[in-house]
């Protein structure tokens, strides 16, 4: 019968040698799945926003496939199909913003007269000496650079189209699994966790809280800012209002940026040049209507979901967006809430031993 000590020794090794493959096996899978990860995140981001419409579905269908596909069809119709519409017409109306700038040489033409248009007006004529201040002698810059962004990025897509299509693919094809077998996969890794069944289910919601707040924000906040943006510069005769909706819109994802910076340079810029109610018209569609809609639904659509300081979900939304660009407005508050619920799990475990130090 050989001593303890070496039967503690040989299971001590074999435990080191186990979790040693494993965590060789785990990081190579995930090495594996690297290429294909955003597909992969955004079909569990879709099925955590469209589950209930799955469990609704199935309550009268009761076939889990047939549920599933159904629902996909119903979000292919409801969101992807309206997004390949506006990304199609932006598209076409940024080369043609571009190519005006371009041929015409400024957004506004009239820019050469502001410094006399600017003396005209009562408030602001003490500062016509100023009037080719920095923002508004670069707006045909500022303008040439978002339709030529915009435009650039139409030829990488075409030129990357069928990348685009197997994405597309796999993302769907994921989803499909997500709604028919997400419950059966999510108990599965919740007893694979030490951590426990509370916790788990704590981590869990408030995943699902955060991912739902971040895109309910970006769609019901940013999608009526940029909507409301682009009605104003349509109407008050600005070209691309498209274009312009679609930047505020994207600039509405930043908590403390938003799209006043284009709109109000906007209104400023119309008002310079003698074009007054379309200044006016924008300046306060801009402060009453936009604005008040930034400040009345994103505080409860973000901040009381996710339960973070508008500071975090500035920090992580800005240095997600930098670290995983469009989709990092989404994986940075997604990655702090569930940083701090661990340290909220921490403090909880370790309560007694944290209070006596």
């Amino acid at each position: 019968m050989p001593p303890r000590k070496t039967k503690l020794k040989f299971v001590n090794v074999q435990m080191i040698f186990f979790f040693g493959l494993l965590t060789i096996l785990g990081v190579g899978f995930l090495y594996l799945l690297s290429p294909i990860a955003y597909p992969i995140f955004w079909a569990a981001v879709v099925a955590v926003m469209f589950y209930p419409l799955y469990r609704f579905v199935h309550r009268h269908i009761k076939i889990e496939s047939l549920s599933s596909f159904i629902t996909i069809l119903a979000i292919i119709a409801l969101v992807f199909l309206p997004l390949l519409l506006i990304t199609t017409l932006t598209v076409h109306q940024s080369a043609n913003l571009y190519y005006s700038v371009t041929r015409d040489g400024a957004l506004f033409p009239d820019l050469n007269d502001v410094s006399q248009n600017l003396s005209s007006l009562p408030i602001i004529g003490r500062y016509a000496s100023e009037a080719e201040s920095y923002w508004i002698a670069n707006s045909q810059s500022i303008a040439q650079q978002v339709s030529s962004s915009l435009y650039e990025n139409l030829v990488s897509f075409t030129q990357t189209s069928l990348r685009f299509v197997i994405m597309f693919f796999i993302m769907v094809y994921t989803l499909y699994y997500f709604l028919k077998d997400g419950k059966k996969l999510l108990v599965r890794l919740m007893q694979l966790s030490p951590l426990g069944n509370a916790y788990e289910e704590k981590l869990y919601h408030r995943f699902v809280s955060t991912t739902r707040a971040t895109l309910k924000s970006t769609l019901i906040v940013g999608g009526i800012q940029g909507a409301i943006g682009g009605l104003l510069f349509w109407i008050t005769g600005i070209p691309g209002p498209l274009v312009w909706g679609v930047v505020m819109m994207v600039l509405s994802l930043i908590p403390a940026v938003g799209s006043f910076i284009i709109w109000l340079p906007a209104a400023a810029i119309m008002l310079a040049i003698g074009n007054t109610w379309e200044g006016i018209t924008i300046l306060v569609g801009g402060a009453f209507v936009i604005s008040t809609i930034d400040n009345v639904l994103r505080p409860p659509l973000i901040g009381h979901d996710t339960q973070m300081h508008p500071l975090l979900i500035f920090l992580s939304t800005i240095g997600g967006l930098f670290l995983f660009k469009i989709s990092g407005f989404i994986i940075g508050p997604i990655i702090a809430a569930l940083f701090f619920s661990i340290l909220t799990i921490y403090s909880d475990y370790y309560k007694k031993e944290l209070e006596s130090n």
